[in-house]
């Protein structure tokens, strides 16, 4: 039986919004790529080394993405963009594939289209 999952689609209207709705990508995204139990090591490597709660990652994308660089290797750029594109897609934006744009840039790129500060 195949996993159908609901993505919802809205326009943020708040930073804490804009974050949430980037953490829900994050997590979706690791979950379908790499499996629950993934995830969940994941977060829990982040708090006990970097003191990087779940709900702090989208204010400290740079630490996740080094933590998946390190753990994934050239795979992690597959993940980042994973997640960008389910991020776009929350957030009613085309999304455009650059090969050298990082997690981050997709992040910096949506809050300047939405305007989000």
């Amino acid at each position: 039986m195949a996993h159908v999952q609901l993505i919802a689609l809205r326009r943020p209207e708040s930073v804490k919004e804009f974050n949430d709705l980037l953490l829900e990508s994050i997590d979706e995204s690791i979950t379908v790529l790499l499996s629950r139990q993934v995830a969940d090591a994941l977060y829990l490597h982040l708090q006990t080394t970097h003191s990087v709660s779940r709900s702090d990652v989208p204010y400290k994308l740079d630490i996740l993405l080094t933590t998946l660089e390190e753990t994934l290797g050239k795979s992690a750029r597959t993940v980042g963009k994973a997640i960008a594109k389910r991020f776009y897609l929350k957030l009613q934006l085309e999304f455009t594939n650059n090969p050298n744009h990082t997690l981050l840039e997709y992040v910096d790129k949506a809050k300047i289209r939405l305007q989000i500060s």
